[in-house]
């Protein structure tokens, strides 16, 4: 009996060494051999999804252009109103200038009758003809101070009178009447003057009827 005993004994299961609290164990799953490997790089991408993205792409790209051209176009189109209106602002403001300038020039013009008979009258009266008759001396003064004061209101709203003797016949200022061939003066020169003239704030109202050089 005793010798079954022993036998028993000997076959029985070592005893396990039991493990203190401070000791760790390694999980099998988080060991250094078994640690999560990185994801394997994806598949291709799906050419039809990509094609689609392309067309996408693309139809941005030219609305884009579409668009920009667009806003080029409303900003070529914009300067261009500013630079009408700028125009049509200045063309107005000149236009009201000049109306206010020349607002007098058909009243000038209706004057310029009265002016041209006092100046016939006091050329047809000669100083010999005013010495021996005091009453038309009188009457002669009496109308050249018509004529100078006449005169200074012209002068105080810028109507003046052409001078146009000797020079170059200008057809803007002048109107030839007739020709005279004179190897002594200069041709294409006014000689003779038929009728004044008159400006208006540089505006000719009434060329001068004159006679001119004729080129030998």
């Amino acid at each position: 009996m005793q010798s079954v005993v022993r036998v028993l004994r000997s076959r029985a299961v070592p005893s396990c060494r039991l493990l203190s609290p401070s000791s760790t164990l390694t999980p099998r799953y988080l060991s250094s051999e078994t640690e999560a490997k990185p994801d394997e790089e994806e598949g291709p991408v799906d050419r039809a999804v990509l094609k689609e993205k392309e067309a996408e792409i693309s139809a941005l790209k030219e609305k884009l252009a579409a668009e920009s051209k667009m806003l080029g176009d409303m900003k070529d189109r914009y300067l261009r109103a500013l630079a009408d209106g700028e125009n049509v602002r200045n063309r107005a403001k000149k236009e009201l200038e000049d109306s206010k300038v020349f607002s007098i020039q058909s009243f000038a013009k209706d004057l310029l009758p009265v002016s041209d008979v006092l100046e016939k009258a006091l050329e047809s009266v000669g100083e010999e003809d005013r010495q021996g008759n005091a009453t038309l001396a009188n009457l002669h003064e009496g109308v050249s101070l018509t004529y100078s004061q006449l005169h200074q209101v012209f002068k105080r709203h810028n109507l003046v009178k052409i001078e146009p003797m000797g020079e170059v016949f200008d057809p803007i200022y002048h109107e030839a009447m007739f020709q005279i061939p004179d190897p002594s003066k200069t041709p294409g020169t006014v000689c003779n003057v038929v009728q004044s003239g008159y400006i208006l704030q540089s505006r000719s109202i009434r060329p001068a009827k004159v006679g001119v050089v004729k080129e030998t």
